[in-house]
């Protein structure tokens, strides 16, 4: 039945045209749907959805939710929370019911701060593609050993040291938000080039010839909230790395739709969601995967990446040579983060 779920949503999308010329954006459009009812995380919801700390001491893979509107909230798997007592990731995807308080499980993207600058959270990027698609796979396996939606924290901090020293940006808490702001510029410039097809529910992303991943929503108005965190989020892994000429469009529309066909008809495993709806988790051997469905139809959240360590672009591997004997570092407590 989680597969049929999954297929279902498959068939209603099509990839449309490529756009961008080495770090390439492939809109996925296909039917909108209408139910569950529920909102996301911004300036007009922001007075009635409270994230907050678990307790005035917090508590780092734990923020607390308070849901006063009458509709659900959706919050993304990656999405930022920036505030409180240090900026965190959401591990998982959340569909907070009305009306409710929960616990959402969450990964810290600022190692080197624990104080407050905020009681309230509010919505910030999103996790790093490098993040993203590393944690996926050690979520599911985390699932499947304790039950709970761990990234494994140690991990994610040195994914976050590795964003900031591709970028070379330099940040005295270690926040993933100072390598977005570092590269702003740039972000926003290739985020200029890119039209989204007013019927797009999702994207999947390629460098050169090379699948990195995919998001496709139940709604076109979810994707225009998330479009520009998640196209920043690969552009700041990817955008001037060195890639080899890429292969007609057809070609990258073509797997687009041979990578979602190829899941949906994995291996989908149910855990249970920290909010509403069903967890699924792909076991597949070629992709990393999961998706948020509601009452067993409707699919909020796909995300597919392909499985295997993150290649590292060679003249960023240059970049980190040249620059080693400069690199400072220190964490937590010790300090801030110096790069470059």
């Amino acid at each position: 039945m989680m597969q049929a779920v999954i297929s279902d949503r498959v068939k209603q999308v099509h990839p449309d045209k490529v756009q961008g010329k080495d770090l390439r954006i492939v809109p996925i459009s296909g039917v909108s749907t209408i139910e569950p009812n529920y909102r996301l995380l911004d300036k007009e919801t922001l007075p009635s959805v409270r994230v907050t700390e678990i307790s005035s001491s917090g508590s780092v893979p734990e923020l607390k939710v308070e849901n006063l509107l009458d509709s659900y909230v959706y919050l993304m798997d990656g999405q930022e929370l920036v505030g409180a007592k240090q900026n965190r990731i959401l591990n998982t995807d959340v569909l907070v019911p009305a009306k409710a308080t929960i616990h959402i499980p969450v990964s810290c993207v600022e190692q080197g701060r624990w104080s407050y600058k905020s009681q309230l959270f509010s919505p910030g990027k999103t996790a790093s593609h490098r993040t993203r698609s590393a944690k996926a796979e050690r979520v599911r396996m985390s699932m499947k050993r304790t039950g709970r939606h761990d990234a494994d924290q140690g991990a994610v901090w040195n994914e976050v040291a590795a964003s900031l020293d591709h970028v070379c940006a330099s940040s005295d808490t270690s926040a993933l938000a100072d390598a977005y702001r570092h590269k702003d510029k740039e972000l926003r410039r290739f985020r200029d080039s890119l039209k989204m097809p007013e019927e797009a529910v999702g994207l999947a992303v390629f460098h050169g010839n090379d699948f990195r991943g995919l998001d496709l929503f139940d709604r076109h108005s979810t994707l225009v909230y998330f479009w520009e965190s998640l196209v920043d989020s690969y552009a700041l892994d990817w955008l001037g790395a060195q890639v080899q000429s890429p292969e007609a469009g057809t070609a990258a529309m073509d797997e687009v739709t041979s990578v979602m066909q190829e899941a949906a008809s994995g291996t989908w495993e149910q855990f249970r969601a920290p909010g509403e709806g069903e967890d699924l988790r792909l076991d597949h051997p070629k992709y990393a995967g999961s998706a948020l469905t509601w009452q067993g139809r409707t699919v909020i959240h796909l995300q597919l990446f392909p499985k295997g360590p993150m290649p590292q672009p060679e003249q960023d591997r240059q970049a980190r040579e040249r620059r080693l004997p400069r690199i400072q570092r220190t964490y937590g407590d010790l300090g801030g983060t110096i790069i470059c």
